[in-house]
């Protein structure tokens, strides 16, 4: 009997137990960590300044430039160039040497500088009878060309008077750094012609003379230079 009750009293028990607890709710996912803000991109680079332009520092007058038009400049020079060629092509000389011009006095030639100078006259000729067209075949395309003949003459400050006898081009560079290029002999308009089409031989174009002409025709009624005064 013993055995018996004993075997009853602990199938109830196991009869009346109750399902097991659920464990409690998961705990909620912790917040992600913080995503690191994607670095700046790199500021872009500025491109390098243009080369500085190296203007002569060799001369100290002041000036005044008249045109054909008659509008002048009256300025402080601080640099002269010549022209290594006649027109600038093997570019820009500043040697003492090369920074002066002929002129003849009648009694003979001599060079002069521009602070023997003090005043200086260029008149052009006529169109037509002065003027003079050609072109280069050293370039490719062909270079093209017409010039005027003048009449240029120099006053020294020691009274001497000449003619001036040297074709190069001349630029005058003021201290505000404006610059102003002229002929002192001979006035020249120039300019290269197009390509031709299909990349054949080049063969001389009579429309450039024609188109040249006209320039020259504008610039010797306006932006030619005909006189320079120095203080």
């Amino acid at each position: 009997m013993r055995t018996i009750l004993l075997t009853l009293l602990v199938v109830p028990t196991l009869a009346f137990a109750g399902p097991k607890a659920k464990p409690g709710a998961a705990p909620p996912p912790a917040d992600p960590p913080p995503v690191a803000a994607p670095a700046p991109a790199p500021a872009p680079e500025e491109p390098p300044p243009p080369p500085v332009d190296i203007k002569a520092h060799n001369l100290a007058l002041s000036v005044t430039v008249t045109r054909m038009d008659k509008t002048t400049i009256t300025k402080h020079v601080q640099g002269v160039e010549r022209s290594s060629d006649f027109h600038g092509d093997a570019g820009w000389t500043t040697d003492a040497k090369d920074l002066k011009f002929n002129v003849d006095t009648g009694k003979g030639e001599k060079a002069v500088s521009w602070t023997d100078v003090k005043s200086v006259s260029v008149v052009p000729g006529k169109m037509g009878d002065d003027v003079d067209c050609t072109y280069s075949s050293d370039f490719n395309p062909f270079m093209y060309e017409c010039s005027i003949r003048t009449t240029s003459t120099v006053v020294l400050k020691d009274g001497t008077k000449g003619t001036i006898d040297t074709r190069n081009k001349w630029r005058f560079t003021f201290d505000d750094g404006e610059q102003v290029e002229f002929y002192l002999l001979k006035y020249t308009v120039r300019e290269q012609d197009e390509p031709t089409a299909g990349g054949e031989d080049a063969v001389e174009n009579m429309g450039m003379y024609t188109k040249l002409q006209q320039a020259l025709r504008a610039d010797i009624k306006g932006s030619m230079v005909t006189s320079i005064t120095i203080q």
